[in-house]
């Protein structure tokens, strides 16, 4: 070998050495990515179970690659190189936006026999969920076998005193009375007549509402007991369960137990009127690991060209495909059909910021979203409630709604659509003034330099602001390497971006309000204008068990269907919503490829 070479390995070898050792050993990881917008992997945790299955080794290469000295920079500069060479750029586990060329626009969706497919795909599945619902009625499952009292049972708490569901008499306390005794009398007998005594009370027998509850953890859920005695009348019960490691339970203000998954595990509740009857309700507590840690960006129909700068900001138009519509629509509709009469499928289809502008020059060169939402408006199937929240929004367009350097809306924007949402379900929007309120950031730089390129958006800055529920919460954050995050606020301290809503775009999250019904319970199912909905949310249900399906393989309707769900709420952008990608990927979600 010659000396030039033996030279130009040692210097690659030693160079090698000191970014490995550097990287290794840096004392200040990264844990946000300020231009992805993201967070970045965290170390797993050492089990012998992550060891054997690869998934610790997994993680620790995520882990490290997302920790790259220098990553962001090296990340730009990749991006500037695609551009030059026309390469459009994806933001991995970001929105992707079909943004269209000046001038009025329609997307173009399938083709007429790619629609006519789809017509008949979706006859088929509703036919055969149709079919299948009759067919094959919910059967409970069996009850554990009853085992004695005083060899399983833990002290019992303080009893919880339920009512009949329909009598609903006062209730009583069983009451025990003795026949009254008297002195004999020695000299003469005593004529008395017999006194009468008030018959017991009897507690023929316990029905609990639930036979098995599955749970999440941090996850809550309501079971009610009604008892048959023999006076009619209500008796007092005591509940019980059998591991508190796995699950806790609270008496409820309305009757009834309220139960909270703790950690993963089975267990068992009990409901007992003294040792005159008991009733028993299996829980069963998981954990979510069927997740994903990375997103298929190959399945992303949109595009990163078209939008616009005006002013002080980067705005985003919207686009209109009827085909696409339609695949929306029918998805909606068929959630409605497999979940049921019992379950209310929402939808909210947020604007985009162009729909602000009110500049007559600008306004003729883009779509009109309120005329998009009227059309998908008019595909919905009656069974589904597709909430206007444009109209609510475009009355208040003077005020702060989107950020003007991210493609994002701002939680104000989102709360106009919360307001929309809660008067379509004929609940009572909380106001603003009676919500915690605070700034995230004032001095906030978007995603809007990643997606355009443009020297001029590096100068536009935005205002984070939250408004939260004063009332007591946990949320339960499991992450897409298959960690577990639990906080007390729908706002984490996550680089102080949009990622602070909810902690950004999970697999799975779950918030628990134990303040409010246990068994008033809705699912989201969103993209990441969602992160900024959810908290109010917390002013209704007891449960918000959130969902991102670009981020998990469960099957959501299979991980659902017996959990007691009053809600299912769509939140999509409208390039989302009328993105067949999206349709597919909720249809995934419920099992239908």
């Amino acid at each position: 070998m010659k000396k030039i070479d033996k030279i130009t390995a040692i210097v690659l070898a030693v160079l090698f050495a000191a970014v490995t050792g550097a990287n290794l050993f840096q004392p200040n990881r990264p844990t946000e990515s300020a231009l992805e917008q993201r967070t970045l992997a965290k170390i797993p945790a050492f089990s012998l179970t992550a060891l054997t299955d690869g998934s610790y080794f997994s993680g620790l290469s995520s882990f490290f690659s997302d920790t790259f000295l220098g990553r962001d920079k090296l990340v730009d500069a990749a991006k500037e190189m695609d551009t030059l060479m026309g390469i459009p750029y994806d933001m991995g586990g970001e929105e992707q936006f079909a943004l269209l060329q000046t001038g009025n626009q329609t997307q173009t969706g399938p083709d007429a026999s790619d629609e006519e497919a789809l017509a008949e795909a979706f006859d088929k599945l509703m036919n055969r969920t149709e079919t299948e619902t009759t067919a094959d009625p919910d059967v409970p499952e069996t009850e554990p076998a009853e085992t004695e009292a005083d060899e399983t049972e833990p002290p019992e708490t303080e009893p919880a005193e339920t009512k009949p569901a329909e009598t609903e008499p006062a209730e009583t306390e069983p009451e025990e009375t003795k026949p009254a005794e008297t002195e004999p009398d020695e000299t003469k007998p005593a004529e008395t007549e017999p006194q009468e005594t008030k018959p017991s009370q009897t507690v023929n027998a316990i029905t609990l509402s639930r036979e098995t509850v599955r749970l999440t953890i941090g996850s809550g859920s309501v079971v009610y007991a009604t008892v048959d005695t023999s006076d009619g009348k209500g008796a007092s019960v005591s509940w019980s369960i059998s591991d508190k490691n796995i699950a806790a339970i609270a008496k409820n203000p309305g009757g009834g137990i309220d139960v909270k998954g703790v950690a993963e595990g089975e267990c068992t509740l009990y409901c007992r009127s003294g040792d005159q009857a008991k009733a028993e309700c299996k829980i069963v507590v998981s954990k979510v690991t069927s997740v994903t840690q990375n997103v298929d960006n190959a399945t992303a129909d949109f595009l990163t060209n078209g939008m616009f700068i005006y002013g002080d900001g980067v705005y985003t138009p919207a686009y209109y495909s009827e085909s696409s519509a339609k695949y929306y629509a029918q998805t909606m509709a068929y959630y409605k059909s497999l979940f049921g009469k019992d379950v209310r499928v929402n939808v909210i289809m947020t604007p985009v910021s162009s729909m602000v502008i009110d500049n007559p020059s600008v306004q003729a060169r883009i779509s009109d979203q309120g005329e998009i939402q009227d059309k998908v408006a008019a595909l919905m199937d009656k069974s589904v409630n597709f909430v206007d929240v444009y109209s609510e929004m475009y009355a208040h367009r003077d005020e702060y709604l989107f950020f003007k350097s991210d493609h994002h809306w701002t939680q104000l924007g989102a709360y106009y659509a919360y307001r929309a949402f809660a008067e379509s379900l004929d609940m009572v929007p909380t106001e603003l003034k009676d919500l915690n309120y605070s700034v995230i950031n004032d001095n906030y730089s978007g995603s809007m330099y990643t997606f355009t390129k443009d020297s001029r958006v590096k100068n536009f800055k935005d205002t984070i602001e939250s408004w939260t529920t004063k009332k007591k919460m946990t949320m339960t954050v499991t992450t897409s390497y298959g960690g577990i995050n639990t906080y007390d606020s729908c706002i984490t301290p996550y680089g102080n971006n949009y990622v602070s809503f909810i902690a950004g775009d999970n697999p799975y999250t779950v918030i628990n309000v134990p303040e409010n019904p246990q068994d008033k319970n809705i699912l989201v199912l969103k993209d990441s204008f969602g992160n900024a909905f959810v908290p109010y949310l917390c002013e209704h249900y007891g449960n918000i068990i959130v969902v991102d399906v670009r981020y998990t393989d469960m099957n959501v309707y299979e991980h659902l269907k017996d959990y007691g769900l009053t809600d299912i709420v769509f939140v999509n952008n409208v390039q989302a919503a009328l993105s067949t990608t999206w349709s597919k990927m909720y249809l995934k979600a419920v099992g239908v490829e």
